[in-house]
């Protein structure tokens, strides 16, 4: 027969028991706020990404050379693709525009750490932010300049505010390839 006053925990078994679930939180808590930041950080790269791909596509379909265009609303930066033509900073009209994150922001070279990506890596030289890159009817990445197309690689770097060496690039070859890369506090992966 149990009696009455042998049911249940004590306080000191409770209070073991909530210690261990602080514990257990203070440790885990960082590792999810950093894995929720590279997420952000890789859904920023991969919107551009596709917004690029979108582009290139859009030059082919359309026969005409499209260009990306960035804007900041509110300090969260943008990027559209519109006709060449169309030289205003509205997204109106157009087929695609991504928000690159809440919390990022679009760099031309990282000061000092992480390293640019180079030719070395890269296997040509590319043109970067603030350049804009348009897509030629052929789908081939160029830099417009009055009327004029030159064909160019590019690189765009994304950085994350809220963490201090949290970086991501897209590089589009002057074939066309676009690619992500992403630092990992040592170097440049793909």
């Amino acid at each position: 027969m149990i009696r009455h006053s042998e049911r249940g925990f004590t306080l000191a078994e409770i209070m073991v028991v909530v210690a261990i679930i602080a514990i257990m939180t203070a440790v885990a808590v960082p590792s999810i706020t950093t894995a929720i930041a590279h997420t952000k950080l890789r859904g920023a790269s991969s919107n551009l990404a596709g917004l690029m791909q979108s582009a290139r596509i859009q030059a082919v379909k359309r026969n005409r050379t499209m260009t990306v265009r960035f804007v900041n609303r509110g300090n969260v930066p943008f990027a559209f693709a519109k006709s060449v033509d169309d030289t205003s900073l509205d997204s109106a009209n157009t087929s695609q525009e991504v928000q690159i994150g809440t919390n990022t922001y679009q760099i031309a070279v990282p000061p000092g750490t992480p390293p640019e990506l180079t030719a070395t890596v890269l296997s040509y030289t590319p043109l970067n932010y603030p350049e804009l890159i348009s897509f030629n009817p052929r789908g081939l990445p160029c830099k417009y300049v009055s009327g004029v197309c030159t064909t160019n690689g590019f690189i765009y770097y994304v950085k994350d505010t809220a963490r201090s060496n949290t970086w991501s690039a897209v590089s589009i070859s002057p074939g066309g390839r676009v690619k992500q890369w992403f630092w990992n506090g040592t170097v440049w992966t793909d």
